[in-house]
């Protein structure tokens, strides 16, 4: 089909509007707008990209707002008419008469803002209108660290309005009054320091005046470079186009083509980017002499490291070393640190935070699947039916995604919500099972024995495409329902109710997080799921499947490159012979060590026992975020040498032997790999601080003291590091720098690039065929063992404006938004404990005890108390305990036995 342009004809796509043909014919400014951002709904009340539109050549036309107008076959369109051009004049004028006249031109050395672009291309007119009564000569609102408002220069487009309530879904942003007396308001006309708002700053970015600014001001920035990189912090993967001046980062802006995060970030991605140059950075390496911190130059750091290293090695072995690595560092990093364990050291004892957090998804999944991966990708939520959050808090912890889900369930999108905790996304559920922590398998076998009892398993898929389905289904039959209602605390009916809602739905996606995988039945919880999703054949196609929300930036990316004790890079078990040799002959080394590595909490147990000698961490707080902190420092203190590799001062540095700067991500090369499998770039933006070096800089100087030269040279370029990833992992294989372009690559990747966005497309499942499992419900040992003395359980969650240990966030303005950690308590314990909202408990459990400042919330069950774990002042982790899941030791930090008392 075609229509025209000025009287030339050119085809038209299916959907456009008016403003997307023209615009894509001739260009992003052809027809000028006020109101329009290509992410949100198109809205047409400022009607500045007005058009003429005919039905025939020289017919009669029609002035439309191009903007929600579709194009139709053979329309004739004039978007430059001299009506046209006095129309749009004719409302800017109007617009300019309540209008600062010191802001119709941009200021020097500022970019002009849209309204000022959409001005200039107007033309500017002679106002021929009064000034408005009632011009708002408002009060700026500073009162929010990051976003400011002067409401002067508000042109009452609704744009931040429609982007709080379309993109973020939290309608802090109103209009209260009408004609010269309109104004934004914050909700009910407060500040936005005192309204809900999440800081997300969609609103800043979507304003096309400085109405809505944030205090780095970065709209109207002229930079000297602007370059896109991938986000830090959460397994989202935001891209993030970050301004430079004079080699200093100076504001971040999402930007619209990025396909994870299509212009949107949170408060983190956004603002919490002054980390990088704190003074608290960490600068040159440090050797500890007497208890004591002393200088060093990078040589005498390397040598001490070595002798230390080699001397334990010819005394004990090479078992009696490990290394931590870091699911904030790059994926090459995390290659590196794991080839330099295996190669250079000669032991499997590398893990990582990927185990200690998602371990049970990777294992629980390979069981099921043969892949221990997100099945779809993220965009499938426009293609579902029915969304299935289990154990996870998206909203908090993985923001632009919860942002998504959210819209979908406020949309009317079926909505499924397990979790012992009323979240943002459980409040606006249809079905919130709000269980009792630990129950996870209970609840999962009761959803099944009514999908099976309903009659709503998918028969076709399960003879096709799975085993093991009648053994299960024997179990599941068998259950009593009323001995599990009694078990999870969730009425029966409501199960019955979610479980027939999710086997209904023509299609239905889950999604798990931490809430699943740090129990001690994790591991069994996600086969559980796995069985649901085959039971109704919501596995392989668009719009289903079973997707973790992974914790940090580079979880699944850790994960890939083989941080783990038990297998190498692309998930390749090591204890078998002919992998061995894959490795070695891949690495160029006669042998490669035969024997499973430890996991951390062997680790720690060995150093105790004397057998585990040293210790290289990588970009973890080992000593604020793992469980059971005294163990912990018990363990540490026998190691004849701790290393560690930081950006500032944490705990577990503070007890190192040696510590060495690292370059923040801001710093350097490489990539990192979302919670959907994609891989993405991370692009140098500045020069590193001081003397730091990257990561993977630091292991290829180390690996030759070693006695083991790097391939691909001795100075880290991600770019080469990177192909040799890909020949090693056959996932990987068509992946190379060049390919990643701007928004990455979804593994697999065959070798001409084509990636995959959803895995086991049509029963192709990796094992050959899916297969089902069947668990009881077994309590933990943390409940059994100390419930009688410790009767309440206690839960551990992210908070917004933090990222675990918080050694990036704390050192930002987050820390004024968000500066403690606080214990929430249903009302009716803390009114039989005589505690009241802002008191002070002591919190203690077998292990321990920390005072915590309380907040009193309905969101939590009696019997159920929560905490974050960001403020090292608190150090929760002082109180949680070494059970861990039965498969992979991932610590249970959900379930907690404790008591508290008032301060």
């Amino acid at each position: 089909m075609i229509a025209y342009i000025n009287n030339i004809a050119h085809n038209i796509k299916q959907g456009e509007t008016i403003l997307d043909f023209v615009r894509r014919i001739e260009n992003k400014d052809a027809i000028p707008t006020m109101c329009q951002d290509d992410r949100l709904e198109n809205f047409g009340s400022c009607r500045v990209c007005s058009v003429e539109v005919a039905r025939e050549k020289d017919g009669i036309t029609k002035v439309v707002a191009s903007c929600h107008t579709p194009v139709f076959k053979d329309a004739y369109i004039y978007h430059n008419t001299d009506k046209i051009k006095n129309l749009r004049k004719n409302i800017v004028e109007l617009v300019l008469s309540d209008y600062p006249t010191d802001k119709v031109f941009p200021e020097k050395e500022k970019k002009p803002t849209e309204f000022q672009k959409t001005i200039a291309q107007i033309g500017i007119p002679n106002t021929r209108y009064p000034q408005g009564e009632n011009h708002f000569e408002i009060e700026k609102d500073n009162s929010h660290p990051y976003i400011k408002s002067d409401l002067s220069q508000c042109i009452n487009c609704y744009r931040c309005i429609r982007a709080c309530e379309e993109i973020q879904g939290e309608l802090v942003l109103g209009m209260s009054g009408r004609g010269f007396a309109a104004q934004i308001i914050k909700g009910f006309d407060t500040n936005f320091d005192l309204s809900a708002c999440v800081s997300c700053g969609a609103c800043v970015q979507t304003c096309p005046t400085e109405a809505l600014t944030d205090k780095f001001k970065t709209k109207t920035l002229i930079a000297d470079k602007t370059i896109r990189t991938t986000c830090t912090y959460c397994g989202v993967g935001c891209q993030l186009d970050v301004s430079v001046i004079n080699g200093e980062i100076k504001g971040i802006q999402a930007p619209n083509t990025a396909e994870v995060n299509q212009g949107h970030t949170c408060i983190k991605g956004r603002f919490a980017f002054q980390f990088y140059n704190h003074p608290d950075r960490l600068t040159e390496p440090l050797i500890k002499k007497n208890g004591k911190f002393e200088v060093a130059t990078w040589d005498e750091a390397y040598d001490f490291i070595t002798n230390k290293l080699l001397k334990i090695k010819e005394d004990h072995g090479a078992d009696a070393i490990g290394c931590i690595s870091s699911s904030r560092a790059t994926n090459e990093e995390n290659y590196l640190m794991q080839k330099m364990t295996r190669v250079a050291i000669g032991t499997n004892n590398i893990d990582g935070c990927a185990r200690v957090c998602h371990a049970p998804t990777a294992y629980g999944m390979q069981q099921a699947f043969g892949t221990g991966a997100a099945t779809n990708s993220i965009k499938d939520l426009e293609l579902t039916d029915c969304i299935f959050v289990f154990g996870a808090n998206p909203t908090e912890a993985h923001p632009v995604t919860g942002a998504k889900v959210k819209q979908a369930f406020m949309k009317g999108i079926t909505g499924i919500v397990v979790d012992p905790v009323k979240t943002k996304l459980a409040r606006l559920a249809k079905y919130h099972l709000q269980l009792r922590p630990g129950t996870n398998v209970a609840l999962l076998n009761m959803m099944a024995h009514y999908i099976v009892k309903e009659r709503l398993i998918n028969k076709n898929f399960i003879q096709k495409y799975t085993e093991h389905y009648k053994v299960f289904k024997n179990h599941v039959e068998d259950l009593d329902m009323d001995e599990l209602q009694q078990l999870t605390g969730v009425s029966k009916e409501l199960v019955r109710e979610a479980a027939i809602a999710y086997a209904s739905a023509n299609n239905a996606m889950e999604f798990h997080g931490l809430g699943v995988t740090e129990h001690f039945q994790g591991s069994k919880t996600v086969m559980l799921l796995a069985n649901l999703a085959m039971m109704t054949g919501n596995i392989g196609r668009s719009g289903v499947g079973l997707n973790p929300l992974r914790g940090q930036n580079n979880v699944q990316g850790a994960a890939d490159m083989g941080v783990q004790p038990h297998q190498g890079a692309g998930y390749m078990d090591v204890n078998d012979k002919e992998i061995q040799q894959y490795y070695a002959k891949k690495y160029g080394v006669n042998k490669m060590p035969v024997k499973e590595g430890l996991k951390i909490p062997e680790m720690l147990d060995a150093a105790i026992e004397g057998k585990f000698k040293a210790l290289w961490i990588m970009g973890e707080d080992t000593f604020m975020t793992d469980p059971n902190t005294n163990h912990i420092r018990k363990a540490m203190e026998q190691l004849d040498i701790l290393i560690v590799q930081e950006l500032f001062m944490s705990a577990t540095a503070e007890m190192a032997d040696v510590v060495l700067p690292a370059s923040s991500y801001f710093e350097k090369n490489g990539t990192f790999t979302n919670g959907e499998r994609r891989v993405q770039r991370v692009n140098k933006v500045v020069e590193p601080i001081g003397n730091t070096k990257s990561d993977g800089q630091m292991i290829i100087d180390m690996m030759q003291r070693l006695g083991y030269d790097q391939p691909t040279g001795n100075k880290y370029d991600a770019a080469i590091i990177l192909e040799e990833i890909a020949d090693i992992i056959p996932f990987m294989k068509g992946i190379t720098w060049k390919r990643l372009g701007e928004n990455g690559l979804q593994w697999p990747v065959i070798e001409d690039g084509t990636d995959t966005k959803i895995i086991h497309k049509n029963g192709s499942f990796k094992r050959g065929k899916g297969k089902f499992h069947y668990f009881e419900f077994e309590e933990s040992p943390e409940l059994i063992e100390h419930q009688k003395k410790y009767p309440f359980i206690l839960t551990t969650a992210r908070q917004l404006e933090h990222y675990n240990a918080g050694t990036m966030t704390r050192r930002t303005d987050n820390q004024k938004i968000s500066p403690t950690d606080y214990l929430e308590i249903n009302p009716l314990d803390a009114s039989n404990k005589n505690i009241n909202e802002g008191d002070h408990v002591k919190i203690f459990s077998d292990r321990g005890s920390v005072e915590i400042p309380v907040k009193l919330s309905y969101l939590v069950k009696p019997g159920v108390v929560r905490t974050t774990f960001h403020q090292p002042d608190i150090f929760i982790n002082m109180i949680t305990g070494n059970v861990g899941d039965e498969y992979t030791l991932t610590p249970e930090y959900k379930v907690v036995a404790v008591n508290f008392k008032k301060i």
